[in-house]
């Protein structure tokens, strides 16, 4: 049977080397408060509109990240290419149409697709007045093959009343606000936000044409549409209503469906070349992007755990044929949306040469949250793996020790944080995994997460802890096991 040993001599070895005078003055010294606070606030620029996969920004940043590997010497991980394509596939709106006879009207202000399936071909469909959308209305009305107006109380809650629609046999909906058109202007902003951002998927998207097409519009729009203005619209009985003109209408909303430029950035420094053991060190360079209410920077989440990316490859590049494994940096694409680019370089084996040994995750390591004042640092995982969690020790030890919290590998259910960051992508392959986190707060996922609120001092403590840590783990007599008879 295969039992994992928890070597002492493991453990002695380690420490011999790392501790010498030359280990702490010329690897660890190397890594700055200030350098680190660089790469966040250029990763967490406005420019870089929020880091959404597959966008411009991720792409900048990722040049970024290439950028500094190459300075710091850095090997392309398949020694052809930083750039790991990982497999996705996007969409994006294209063009909204909305015609009449009398003139084209114009999207965001006198209307707004609030679906999310595609209207191509277009519809070309008379356009009929149902009130409040009542069952009693469909008793007068005939919707079927047509496009349905109808008054709402809310926005938000369209699914229902469109989905009475579709049933009778409407083509698509528009709707009104009942009582407040600055609801439609709510609405049209949001959804403003949405169009011009990126769906990401792993397949290319099916769109069935059984989906339904619904629309919010301006109240302005309903007089030149049935020739009454809108007050006097909404108070009309069914036969008043039978009699309103039925406009002709053309509906075109438009897809752009492609393979995404989406990558993961990878590299890494050759050990002493005997064997292809190596070490994962990763971080999600990706963010959400921008909402309504603004552009999601992500400095913490996680242009922190990138930017510590960054400077440990820096740090090591001296050691550059003295460890006993590679280290290999990983800069995941994809996080945000399920740790796609996490699965993918996990997955595809075949696209490098390494055999890999340790994952050493960061994850937001740059804020204090509400529990602590400074001094501490979150792993996640670690419990599982108990010579990891040694390893840590032994690290902090050599150090100025920080408090290490477990509470993070408490967590179950969705709460759970072993499935919630790169690090699982390895750890259910049974590769040892340790994350480091430093917590949630307030800003997270919200555009109050800036480059300003993160603490830079501590930041590079955490960051010579990480590095003391993956040098243990570099180390062959780490992570091995033997065959009991």
């Amino acid at each position: 049977m295969r039992t994992a040993l928890f070597l002492l001599l493991s453990v002695t070895f380690c420490i011999a080397n790392a501790q010498s005078p030359r280990f702490k003055a010329k690897y660890l010294n190397s890594i700055s408060d200030s350098s680190l606070q660089q790469h966040v606030y250029i990763l967490a620029s406005d420019s870089l509109k929020g880091r959404n996969t597959g966008t411009e920004g991720e792409r900048k940043a990722a040049r970024y990240i290439v950028e500094n590997f190459e300075q710091n010497g850095l090997k392309p991980f398949n020694d052809t290419t930083f750039l790991q394509n990982i497999g996705l596939w996007s969409w994006q709106w294209k063009e909204f149409k909305l015609e009449s006879k009398q003139r084209d009207f114009e999207n965001y202000k006198d209307f707004v697709y609030l679906s999310t399936a595609p209207v191509a071909p277009e519809i070309k469909a008379e356009c009929v007045f149902i009130g409040n959308g009542s069952d009693s209305i469909f008793n007068h009305i005939d919707v079927e093959g047509k496009i349905a107006f109808v008054c709402v109380k809310s926005f938000r809650s369209w699914y229902r009343i469109a989905s009475k629609t579709k049933r009778e046999g409407a083509v698509a909906i528009f709707m009104v606000h009942q009582s407040d058109n600055d609801e439609f202007l709510k609405a049209s902003e949001r959804n403003r936000v949405l169009h011009q951002q990126l769906s990401i998927g792993t397949r290319e998207p099916v769109f069935s044409e059984s989906m339904i097409k619904a629309f919010a519009v301006n109240q302005n729009i309903t007089e030149e549409l049935f020739q009454l203005p809108y007050d006097s619209l909404k108070q009309l009985n069914y036969e008043q209503i039978k009699s309103l003109p039925a406009p002709k209408l053309t509906l075109a909303c438009q897809l752009k469906v492609e393979i995404a430029d989406a990558n993961n950035v990878v590299g890494y420094i050759p050990g002493k070349g005997k064997t292809n053991e190596a070490v994962v060190i990763s971080a999600h360079y990706d963010h959400i992007g921008e909402r309504h209410n603004g552009i999601c920077v992500g400095a913490d989440d996680n242009a922190s755990g990138t930017a510590a990316v960054i400077e440990l490859a820096k740090a090591f590049a001296p050691l550059e044929g003295k460890l006993n494994r590679d280290l290999i940096f990983l800069c995941t694409s994809g996080e945000e949306k399920g740790l796609l680019g996490a699965f993918y370089f996990a997955d595809h084996p075949q696209e490098h040469r390494f055999d890999i040994k340790a994952n050493v995750n960061i994850d937001m390591i740059g804020r204090i949250d509400s529990t602590h004042k400074s001094n501490y640092i979150y792993t996640i995982g670690n419990n599982h793996y108990p010579e990891f969690d040694s390893l840590l020790h032994v690290a902090n030890n050599m150090l100025e020790p920080m408090k290490i919290q477990y509470d993070y590998n408490k967590s179950q259910g969705f709460g759970n944080f072993l499935r919630l960051s790169d690090h699982y992508a390895f750890h259910r392959i049974n590769i040892p995994v340790m994350g480091f986190f430093s917590g949630l707060h307030k800003d997270y996922h919200t555009p109050n997460d800036t480059p300003d609120k993160i603490d830079y001092q501590l930041m590079e403590q955490r960051v010579k802890l990480i590095f003391t840590t993956t040098y243990l783990a570099a180390q062959k007599t780490a992570f091995t096991s033997q065959t009991d008879e």
